[in-house]
């Protein structure tokens, strides 16, 4: 476990969601192979988008598992061209090593945003990361929102 999930798990324990973990073995943890796992659409799964920032920073979108960062939407959003963070930044920035960016215990250079292709999912529950490569957390869309204290929803992918 790295200690960017030994955070996340921490955190989700003191919001008495240590239960709503899932973990899996010997998984490699994409939407695809966590939807089929869990027996659940792959939309549902929620993936975590990290990108360059303005000074230093990142911008962390966490949208659902089909959508696509959609290039005119984002920069109408946050006024300028979507750049993934390269792996080595990823961590730095955000506080998450690349492939398990999820909306917990984010470092302050990162700003966090949910896109609005979360939101069909409220009746639901949805299964962000925990920063580790292997295990989720099964919330609903409000629980979410509530955990994760976003800066706010954005409309971002197609």
């Amino acid at each position: 476990m790295n200690t960017a999930e030994a955070k996340c798990r921490e955190f989700l324990a003191g919001k008495g969601m240590e239960d709503r973990i899932i973990d899996f073995k010997n998984t490699d943890i994409t939407a695809e192979s966590t939807a089929v796992a869990l027996g659940v659409d792959v939309d549902r799964i929620c993936k975590g988008l990290a990108f360059k920032g303005k000074g230093g920073t990142a911008v962390v979108v966490i949208a659902s598992g089909r959508a696509r960062v959609n290039n005119g939407k984002f920069r109408d959003v946050f006024g300028f061209r979507p750049t993934m963070l390269p792996a080595v930044q990823t961590e730095e920035l955000v506080g998450h090593i690349a492939g398990t960016i999820n909306p917990f215990c984010l470092k302050d250079t990162a700003r966090l945003y949910l896109d609005l292709s979360i939101r069909k999912h409220i009746g639901e529950t949805v299964f962000p990361g925990i920063g580790g490569e292997d295990s989720v957390v099964e919330l609903t869309v409000d629980e979410l929102e509530k955990l994760s204290d976003p800066v706010c929803w954005v409309n971002v992918t197609i």
